[in-house]
């Protein structure tokens, strides 16, 4: 592995920036600090970059690019990007960015929040705010390798990590092979759990597109069930290359077996163990439903962030009152409706669509 001290790069990145979006290069540096030649990301990434290495220094562990941008099922280039940022310490990030953040209450309020169901999201607006900044999922060195192990407590961040991801930056070459074996340990969980949901054999596509369905399923999200399949078909590439990998490995450790060119459980799984995941993602929804309070004062402008993708996932138009604004949990809940129902009526459309 390249020994890159303060930045770096995987190959997804190059692949990830080609197309029609806005593109800047991102350089890397060897241990010297010499620049090289650098990788291509969208603007929005490399100004949240900026950001928080100027600002947070050595307390800033890592930092993963994830999401629509990077996949491209992103309906605008000025999409905000998603960004998962490993820190050291919690309530020094906080004071260090704090003037960034017009939705804190205080490094006290924000440190607090974040050690309960983190991580915590906020919202680094671009300079200017001649573009959509960086949603930035924060998160400390050990709640990240224990959210994305077998022992996690819930799916939300593996839901998310065992997609494309892009490794922008790494406080030194250790670290960077520390968070690679991190997301290859949730990727490595998926064969645990994602054969209780699936035919008794399978391929390794059929294998990804059902572990998007449950992990999507697992959380409330203003999104119809088209979106897994716009997901799903923008990584196909991604998925073949890491989850072949995964499922030969799976039948070279006797968890799987190879019949007729497919894939099936080498055992039949006790139903205490179906139960048991079952349990488990029923848990997560919860846990990820208690997190909307959290982003209630984490996230700046939470509110009209979700109406605008609300709005281009289901095309219902939220117009917010200034009643509802100050007291969303109590008023919202007929626009929620709206939303769902609208959401409801797009599956039930496609699937008539698809049956004709």
């Amino acid at each position: 592995m390249p020994n890159h001290n303060r930045q770096f790069m995987g190959e997804d990145g190059r692949r990830a920036a080609r197309g029609a979006r806005s593109v800047v290069a991102l350089p890397r540096r060897d241990a010297a600090g010499a620049a090289d030649a650098g990788v291509d990301v969208v603007p929005q990434v490399r100004e949240a970059l900026d950001i928080m290495t100027e600002t947070c220094g050595e307390n800033l562990v890592a930092v993963l690019f994830f999401g629509s941008v990077l996949v491209g099922t992103s309906p605008t280039q000025d999409s905000a990007v998603d960004l998962f940022v490993v820190v050291d310490d919690y309530r020094r990030f906080y004071r260090d960015v704090g003037y960034r953040l017009p939705a804190a209450r205080s490094t006290a309020v924000m440190t607090g929040l974040n050690k309960v169901l983190p991580p915590n999201i906020i919202y680094l607006r671009n300079p200017g705010d001649l573009r959509a900044g960086a949603k930035c999922f924060i998160i400390s060195r050990e709640a990240f390798a224990d959210s994305l192990s077998a022992e996690s407590r819930d799916h939300f961040c593996r839901g998310r990590l065992v997609q494309r991801v892009q490794v922008v930056y790494a406080r030194s070459a250790e670290i960077a092979e520390e968070v690679e074996k991190d997301l290859e340990n949730a990727r490595r969980v998926a064969l645990d759990w994602v054969p209780l949901y699936l035919p008794r054999t399978f391929d390794t596509l059929e294998f990804c597109r059902r572990m998007l369905e449950v992990s999507y399923r697992s959380e409330i999200r203003p999104e119809s069930r088209a979106r897994v399949g716009e997901v799903f078909e923008a990584q196909k590439t991604y998925f073949l290359l890491m989850f072949g990998r995964l499922l030969e490995d799976g039948v070279a450790e006797g968890k799987l077996e190879r019949v007729d060119g497919r894939y099936r459980l080498a055992r039949r799984p006790p139903l205490s163990s179906i139960l048991q995941w079952r349990l488990f993602f029923v848990r997560s929804k919860v846990r990820a439903t208690l997190r909307w309070g959290k982003y209630m004062l984490t996230f700046d402008d939470w509110l009209d962030y979700i109406a605008r993708k609300a709005e281009r996932r289901t095309g219902v138009r939220l117009d917010l009152t200034k009643a509802e604004r100050r007291l969303p949990a109590l008023l919202l809940w007929p626009k929620l409706i709206r939303v769902l129902r609208a959401m409801r009526n797009r599956d039930q459309g496609d699937a008539s669509r698809s049956r004709s």
